[in-house]
């Protein structure tokens, strides 16, 4: 029983870790504009959707800082009707 506890903390470590490297290997450390008339955008570093910036980067613009705040929400799982007035608020 202790063993297969172990080995099922051992596979969810492994998956949390591997998520993680993964996100930081598709985060963009470049400004970009990409896909701006539909569905797939890609802006600055931080807005579209799958698309962020690296840890420690710097948003290009305005815009790109309230999409890395809205990352930052969506890491921490605040409400999703919070994440929506952000936007309504951001300059």
């Amino acid at each position: 029983m202790m063993r297969a506890r172990i080995i099922i903390i051992a596979i969810s470590f492994f998956f949390i870790v591997a998520a993680n490297s993964e996100q930081q290997i598709n985060c963009s450390k470049t400004c970009v504009a990409q896909d701006c008339n539909s569905v797939g955008i890609r802006y600055g570093k931080f807005c579209g959707v799958g698309w962020t910036g690296c840890t420690g980067q710097k948003p290009c613009d305005d815009l790109d800082a309230c999409c890395k705040v809205h990352d930052d929400c969506v890491e921490k799982k605040v409400a999703l009707l919070n994440l929506n007035e952000i936007f309504h608020n951001c300059p």
